[in-house]
């Protein structure tokens, strides 16, 4: 059945649940009884509700098993939000909580008597011969993973917010270490921010029967009483960038107004003391409803007033097996039998304990199995040097194979995780500069060795920021000394010849021992190849509950190969996070060049483009681009990104990321480069200026001006230079005067001789023009004579009415993006973003010309010698055809019914009376200059030449003169 005795245990101090406050919620129309505390799962196991979602692969049944921060599944719709993780979500009154997958019969569950046929991989396997099938088969596996909800929408909209910190100490974790931690930097009078994932404060030992209950509690009044500690319960730490921010998230009481908060904290020093969970046990069967970890039966025990069971078996392998047994005793729960892995006589005074409970305790012996098809209704035992087998009724089993540190945040960092063979698990190496750990993430059990280690992470971080704590961490580490020893994790019991095709390694995907074994005989023979091929550890727990255990059976079929227990490369964030809640305090703040007022004054029609509101146009965008070929016009490109790079090592990151080396680069002239990232892909193309040694001026495009700065840092920490970065992008406007008239207007407006001699081509200088102080850029985006002008945001308006004013009478028009866009495709010139998508690499987008060939070191250089002479994947074409032509941004190419690629960017010239066009294409034996493509505008075939850009003065002569 899927229901027992519903049954709340007589109350108790360590209870975080208010019986005061009674509430109730929908379930499957069923009101469910609770109390204000209450996790969903909680209550629901409160009133008997063992099953509560089904596998992913299988569609087995499955049930509460975890409680911890990590607890992924079960998931259940909540108020309509899919993917509620429900053992981590509150109950409030009102809510309807409702099982997520279809309320019919589920035919997919016959996919667990038919797992024979569901070796791991079999899809790829069975199904790709014929496409039709294929097909067929990608639909029908679409719908069946289990436990998956209907997208439907909400009946309001959630609203979310962010918030800064900026403490000196960050402390993740409320635990023993963490509270000590906090505790110790706030004695320095500095702020410090402690970070708890529980609506409580204590940790592990909050949920304890041992007298420390009182002593952890003592000490969390002290930490809430402690002006300098900002404590942020039911806050989860879910990510640490490189740039020092910690994100953490917290889901909102409904009175707080906001269904989630978002806190982006930017501390100077970190210590992590996010303890330690507990590692499942291998066994067949071990994912039916009634299995439990220890610390789950605890929390259901002592924070929540929940009976587990009425009668259970307990297995494992340490003192914890023998406490979690006493513990449900105590509660009521009938203990047949504690299964001990290990010899006898380790536990000492606990044996003892365990007989006066009349608890059978059985040395040598391991939980082989979990009987019944629903839930558990019963246990099979083995002695592991033996032949004994014995079988029990029950309705719950309590198993665990040890611990495993939660040390996934600190190995998002520099820090090295090293795998400790002794003890069984990984504990961090090496951290780097300003973080430190604490407690049990660093395996140690005993309360005493936990506080202090948590007052010596304190010591360590004041004295990082420069405090004198000598005293406190010679302290410390003596307290720690004579600390009991930390206890090694059980031995791993393997499957003693019994059939592993249920011994889940992996409970979010279905992963079992058997599918690993497959991978291994296929020839897999690395964690991350045979982790990719099962996708064991890549469910919704991300490897939390499975990672362990994957490991360690990998190390024991392959010692030779793979018991070295190298780590995965964890990725934020470690706990799922919503989309709304990344995006909170991001508002919609758009940005406007120094110039938008006048222009708008003057007629301009403003477009938003990402970031920026610019000038679509003047009116008439055609004639404005003919203006630029016949007179003169002048465009805003003040959203150009401008950057300062200055200090020591600001040559070699230059050189570093440009394909084009700075070392010939001579005082005023303009460096014109191109960037690319790792896999040679160009994401960027701009200009730098040589204004002193080692002191730059540096342009890049509107879209990748944001990004700019953090790139460039990123290979300052990367190879250790020093070189500053500073944005000048609003000091700085910028407006380009370009035109067969332009020298004509800009000479009325300075004194400063701008002659084809004195300011040749790709060439700049300092003057004043219109007296305000500029750089003057000789350059020729748009095909025609130009001199692009930066100066001063602050006089920018003052020098482009002047310029206006000048250029009036020649004919002088003011130009917007249209036209710009219009005049630098007849030029010819891709635009990466644009004419070029996220994997055209430099070769592919015509740049190769713009790499110096002996360069040794750059972006993206060894995947750019990888890649020249190499086939293209898409190139970018050019393409023509007479008049006026209907075509769009996105049209496809096509060759017959194949389809080729997509026209980038199109436009009617009336300059040149052709409609012309930027192409990105695969490569075709008929894609040559000169010949022709076929193109589709609304189904409708449209013919077009084929030809090498530029599309007009293929020698630059206009621009040059």
């Amino acid at each position: 059945m899927n229901t027992s005795t519903p049954r709340r245990l007589p109350e108790i101090s360590t209870e975080v649940i208010d019986r005061s406050s009674p509430l109730a919620f929908k379930y499957e129309g069923r009101e469910i009884p609770a109390f204000s505390g209450d996790t969903i799962a909680g209550a629901l196991y409160a009133s008997g509700i063992r099953i509560m979602s089904t596998s992913f692969k299988y569609h087995r049944p499955r049930g509460l098993f975890d409680m911890g921060v990590h607890a992924s599944e079960p998931f259940m719709e909540v108020d309509g939000r899919l993917n509620t993780r429900i053992a981590r979500t509150p109950v409030i009154r009102g809510m309807e909580v409702k099982r997520q997958g279809s309320s019919r019969i589920d035919l997919f569950k016959l996919a667990d008597k038919a797992s024979g046929a569901m070796e791991v991989g079999f899809y790829y396997k069975s199904f790709y011969k014929s496409k039709a099938l294929w097909n067929k088969s990608l639909e029908l596996m679409r719908k069946a993973p289990g436990n998956l909800g209907e997208v439907k929408p909400l009946s309001s909209r959630d609203r979310f917010e962010a918030v800064n910190l900026t403490p000196e100490v960050l402390v993740i974790g409320g635990g023993a270490a963490g509270m000590e931690a906090a505790l110790q930097a706030a004695s320095a009078d500095i702020r410090v921010v402690l970070v708890e994932a529980e609506a409580w404060l204590g940790g592990f030992f909050s949920f304890q029967k041992s007298g420390d209950s009182r002593r952890i509690g003592d000490l969390a009044a002290q930490v809430r009483s402690e002006e300098k500690i900002t404590t942020l319960t039911s806050t989860t730490a879910t990510a640490i960038y490189p740039e020092g921010i910690v994100m953490c998230t917290r889901i909102c009481r409904p009175e707080e107004g906001v269904f989630e908060r978002l806190y982006l904290i930017r501390p100077k020093t970190v210590i992590a003391a996010t303890g330690a969970m507990d590692r499942p046990l291998i066994f067949n069967q071990n994912d039916r409803p009634g299995i439990l970890l220890p610390q789950t039966a605890q929390r259901l025990i002592y924070l929540y007033g929940i009976k587990p069971g009425e009668t259970a078996l307990v297995a494992g392998g340490d003192d914890q097996t023998h406490r979690v047994a006493l513990d449900l005793s105590t509660a009521g729960v009938k203990v047949l039998a504690v299964c001990d892995s290990r010899s006898k006589g380790l536990p000492g005074t606990l044996e003892g304990r365990l007989k006066e409970e009349g608890i059978e305790l059985l040395y040598g012996w391991t939980l082989s199995e979990a009987l019944g098809k629903q839930q558990v209704t019963g246990a099979e035992i083995r002695e592991i040097e033996g032949a004994g087998v014995e079988t029990f009724k029950l309705d719950l089993i309590v198993a665990s194979s040890g611990r495993t540190p939660l040390f996934k945040l600190l190995a998002l960092t520099e820090g090295r995780m090293v795998y400790h063979p002794d003890l069984g698990f990984h504990l961090p190496d090496r951290l780097p500069p300003g973080f430190f750990a604490a407690g049990r993430l660093l395996g140690h059990e005993s309360v005493s060795a936990i506080q202090a280690q948590g007052r010596l992470a304190g010591a360590l971080a004041l004295a990082y920021l420069g405090y004198d704590t000598g005293t406190q961490i010679d302290d410390s580490r003596k307290s720690l000394a004579d600390s009991p020893p930390i206890a090694p994790n059980p031995r791993r019991i393997p499957a003693m010849g019994q059939k592993k095709d249920r011994r889940f390694i992996c409970l979010g995907n279905d992963v079992t021992e058997k599918e690993i074994d497959a991978a291994l005989s296929e020839g897999f023979d690395s964690t991350e190849m045979i982790k990719r091929y099962t996708t064991a550890t890549m469910g919704a727990e991300q490897g939390a509950l499975s990672q362990a255990n994957f490991l360690d059976y990998l190390a024991s079929v392959k010692p030779d190969t793979l018991g070295n227990q190298k780590l995965f490369t964890p990725r934020p964030p470690i706990v799922g996070v919503r989309l709304g809640v990344l995006g909170a305090g991001l508002h919609d703040l758009p940005r406007r060049p120094p110039l938008h007022l006048i222009q708008i004054q003057q007629g301009g029609v403003p477009i938003r483009t990402g970031p920026w509101i610019r000038i679509e146009h003047f009116g008439d965008p055609e004639s404005e681009s003919l203006a630029v070929h016949q007179t003169a016009g002048l465009c805003d490109v003040s959203t150009l990104g401008k950057f300062r790079v200055f200090g020591p090592d600001a040559t070699a990151l230059l050189n570093f990321i440009n394909t084009r080396s700075l070392n010939r680069l001579e005082n005023h002239r303009i460096h014109y480069s191109v960037s690319c990232n790792e896999e040679g892909v160009i994401i960027d193309d701009g200009v730098i200026l040589k204004q002193n040694e080692n002191d730059y001026y540096v342009t890049t495009t509107t879209a990748r001006g944001p990004l700019v700065r953090e790139w460039y840092l990123r290979w300052c920490r990367e190879f250790g230079w020093k070189a500053w970065v500073v944005d000048i992008t609003d000091a700085r406007a910028g407006m380009n005067l370009t035109g067969p008239l332009s020298r004509e207007i800009l000479s009325k407006l300075t004194s400063r001789d701008i002659s084809n001699s004195a300011l040749p081509y790709m060439h700049w200088v300092e003057a004043d023009v219109a007296g305000v102080s500029c750089l003057l850029l000789r350059m020729g985006f748009m095909g025609e004579l130009s001199y692009e002008i930066h100066p001063p945001s602050g006089f920018a308006e003052h020098l482009w009415k002047a310029i206006i004013s000048a250029g009036k009478p020649l004919g002088l028009k003011p130009v917007g993006l249209d036209g710009i866009l219009l005049c630098r495709l007849e030029k010819g010139h891709p635009l990466p973003g644009l004419d070029m998508d996220g994997n055209t690499t430099l070769y592919e987008g015509n740049y190769g010309w713009c790499i110096d060939t002996d360069r040794k070191e750059m972006a993206g250089g060894p995947m750019l010698k990888l890649l020249k002479g190499e086939p293209f994947k898409n190139v970018v074409i050019g393409f023509e055809s007479d008049g006026r032509i209907d075509l769009t941004d996105g049209d496809l190419v096509v060759e017959n019914i194949r389809r080729l690629g997509y026209v980038t960017s199109v436009r009617y010239s009336p300059f040149l009376g052709k409609t012309i066009g930027l192409a990105l294409v695969k490569p075709s034996p008929g894609i040559t200059p000169g010949g022709s493509i076929m193109l589709q505008h609304n189904r409708r075939p449209v013919r077009a030449r084929l030809v090498k850009p530029p599309f007009f003065d293929p020698k630059g002569r206009r621009m040059k003169e």
